[in-house]
């Protein structure tokens, strides 16, 4: 009786050590997901299209902010800060999120006049050049005017300098 009652122990004792090493046989499971709880992003851009956009200071430049003309935004651009005799200066203007500097350009010239830039009604901007005279681009009644050519910059190249705001 008492071999009996052994049997059902050894076989419990030898099932017990023996599902131990088949359970280590089997592949092991993935570890659990991880969940990553995230939470909608929001990327904000300032640009010269924002009303409040005002860029860091440049040595002898003043920041002409931008103005509403009408229904539509001009956005601000960089003047020279003293100005030039013999000279106009011709402000600069954005290309989406590039500032291209302005430049210097003759008063006047015989025969010609100069016809402002401007963005046209898709926001492109479009650069002022000269005219004949009696060119009736010279008349364009839509073309904003001029900045006041009171400023200057610390040097006198007239090529256009990039430079990109983001």
């Amino acid at each position: 009786m008492e071999r009996v009652m052994n049997l059902p122990r050894t076989t419990l004792l030898l099932t017990l050590l023996f599902s131990a090493s088949i359970a280590e046989a089997r592949p092991r499971h993935r570890p659990p997901p991880r969940y990553v709880v995230s939470g909608p992003r929001v990327h904000v851009v300032i640009n010269p299209w924002a009303p409040s956009y005002v860029p860091a200071p440049r040595a002898g430049w003043l920041w002409v902010p931008g103005v509403y003309v009408g229904p539509r935004w001009r956005p601000g651009y960089w003047a020279p800060a003293a100005p030039r005799v013999g000279w106009l200066w011709v402000p600069g203007y954005w290309s989406g999120t590039v500032y291209v500097d302005g430049y210097w350009r003759d008063h006047s010239r015989p025969g010609q006049v100069w016809v402002d830039g401007y963005y046209d009604e898709e926001g492109t901007w479009v650069p002022g050049y000269w005219a004949p005279s009696d060119s009736t681009d010279a008349a364009r009644e839509d073309a904003p005017a001029p900045p006041p050519a009171d400023s200057a910059p610390a040097n006198d190249a007239t090529a256009p300098v990039f430079h990109e705001y983001e």
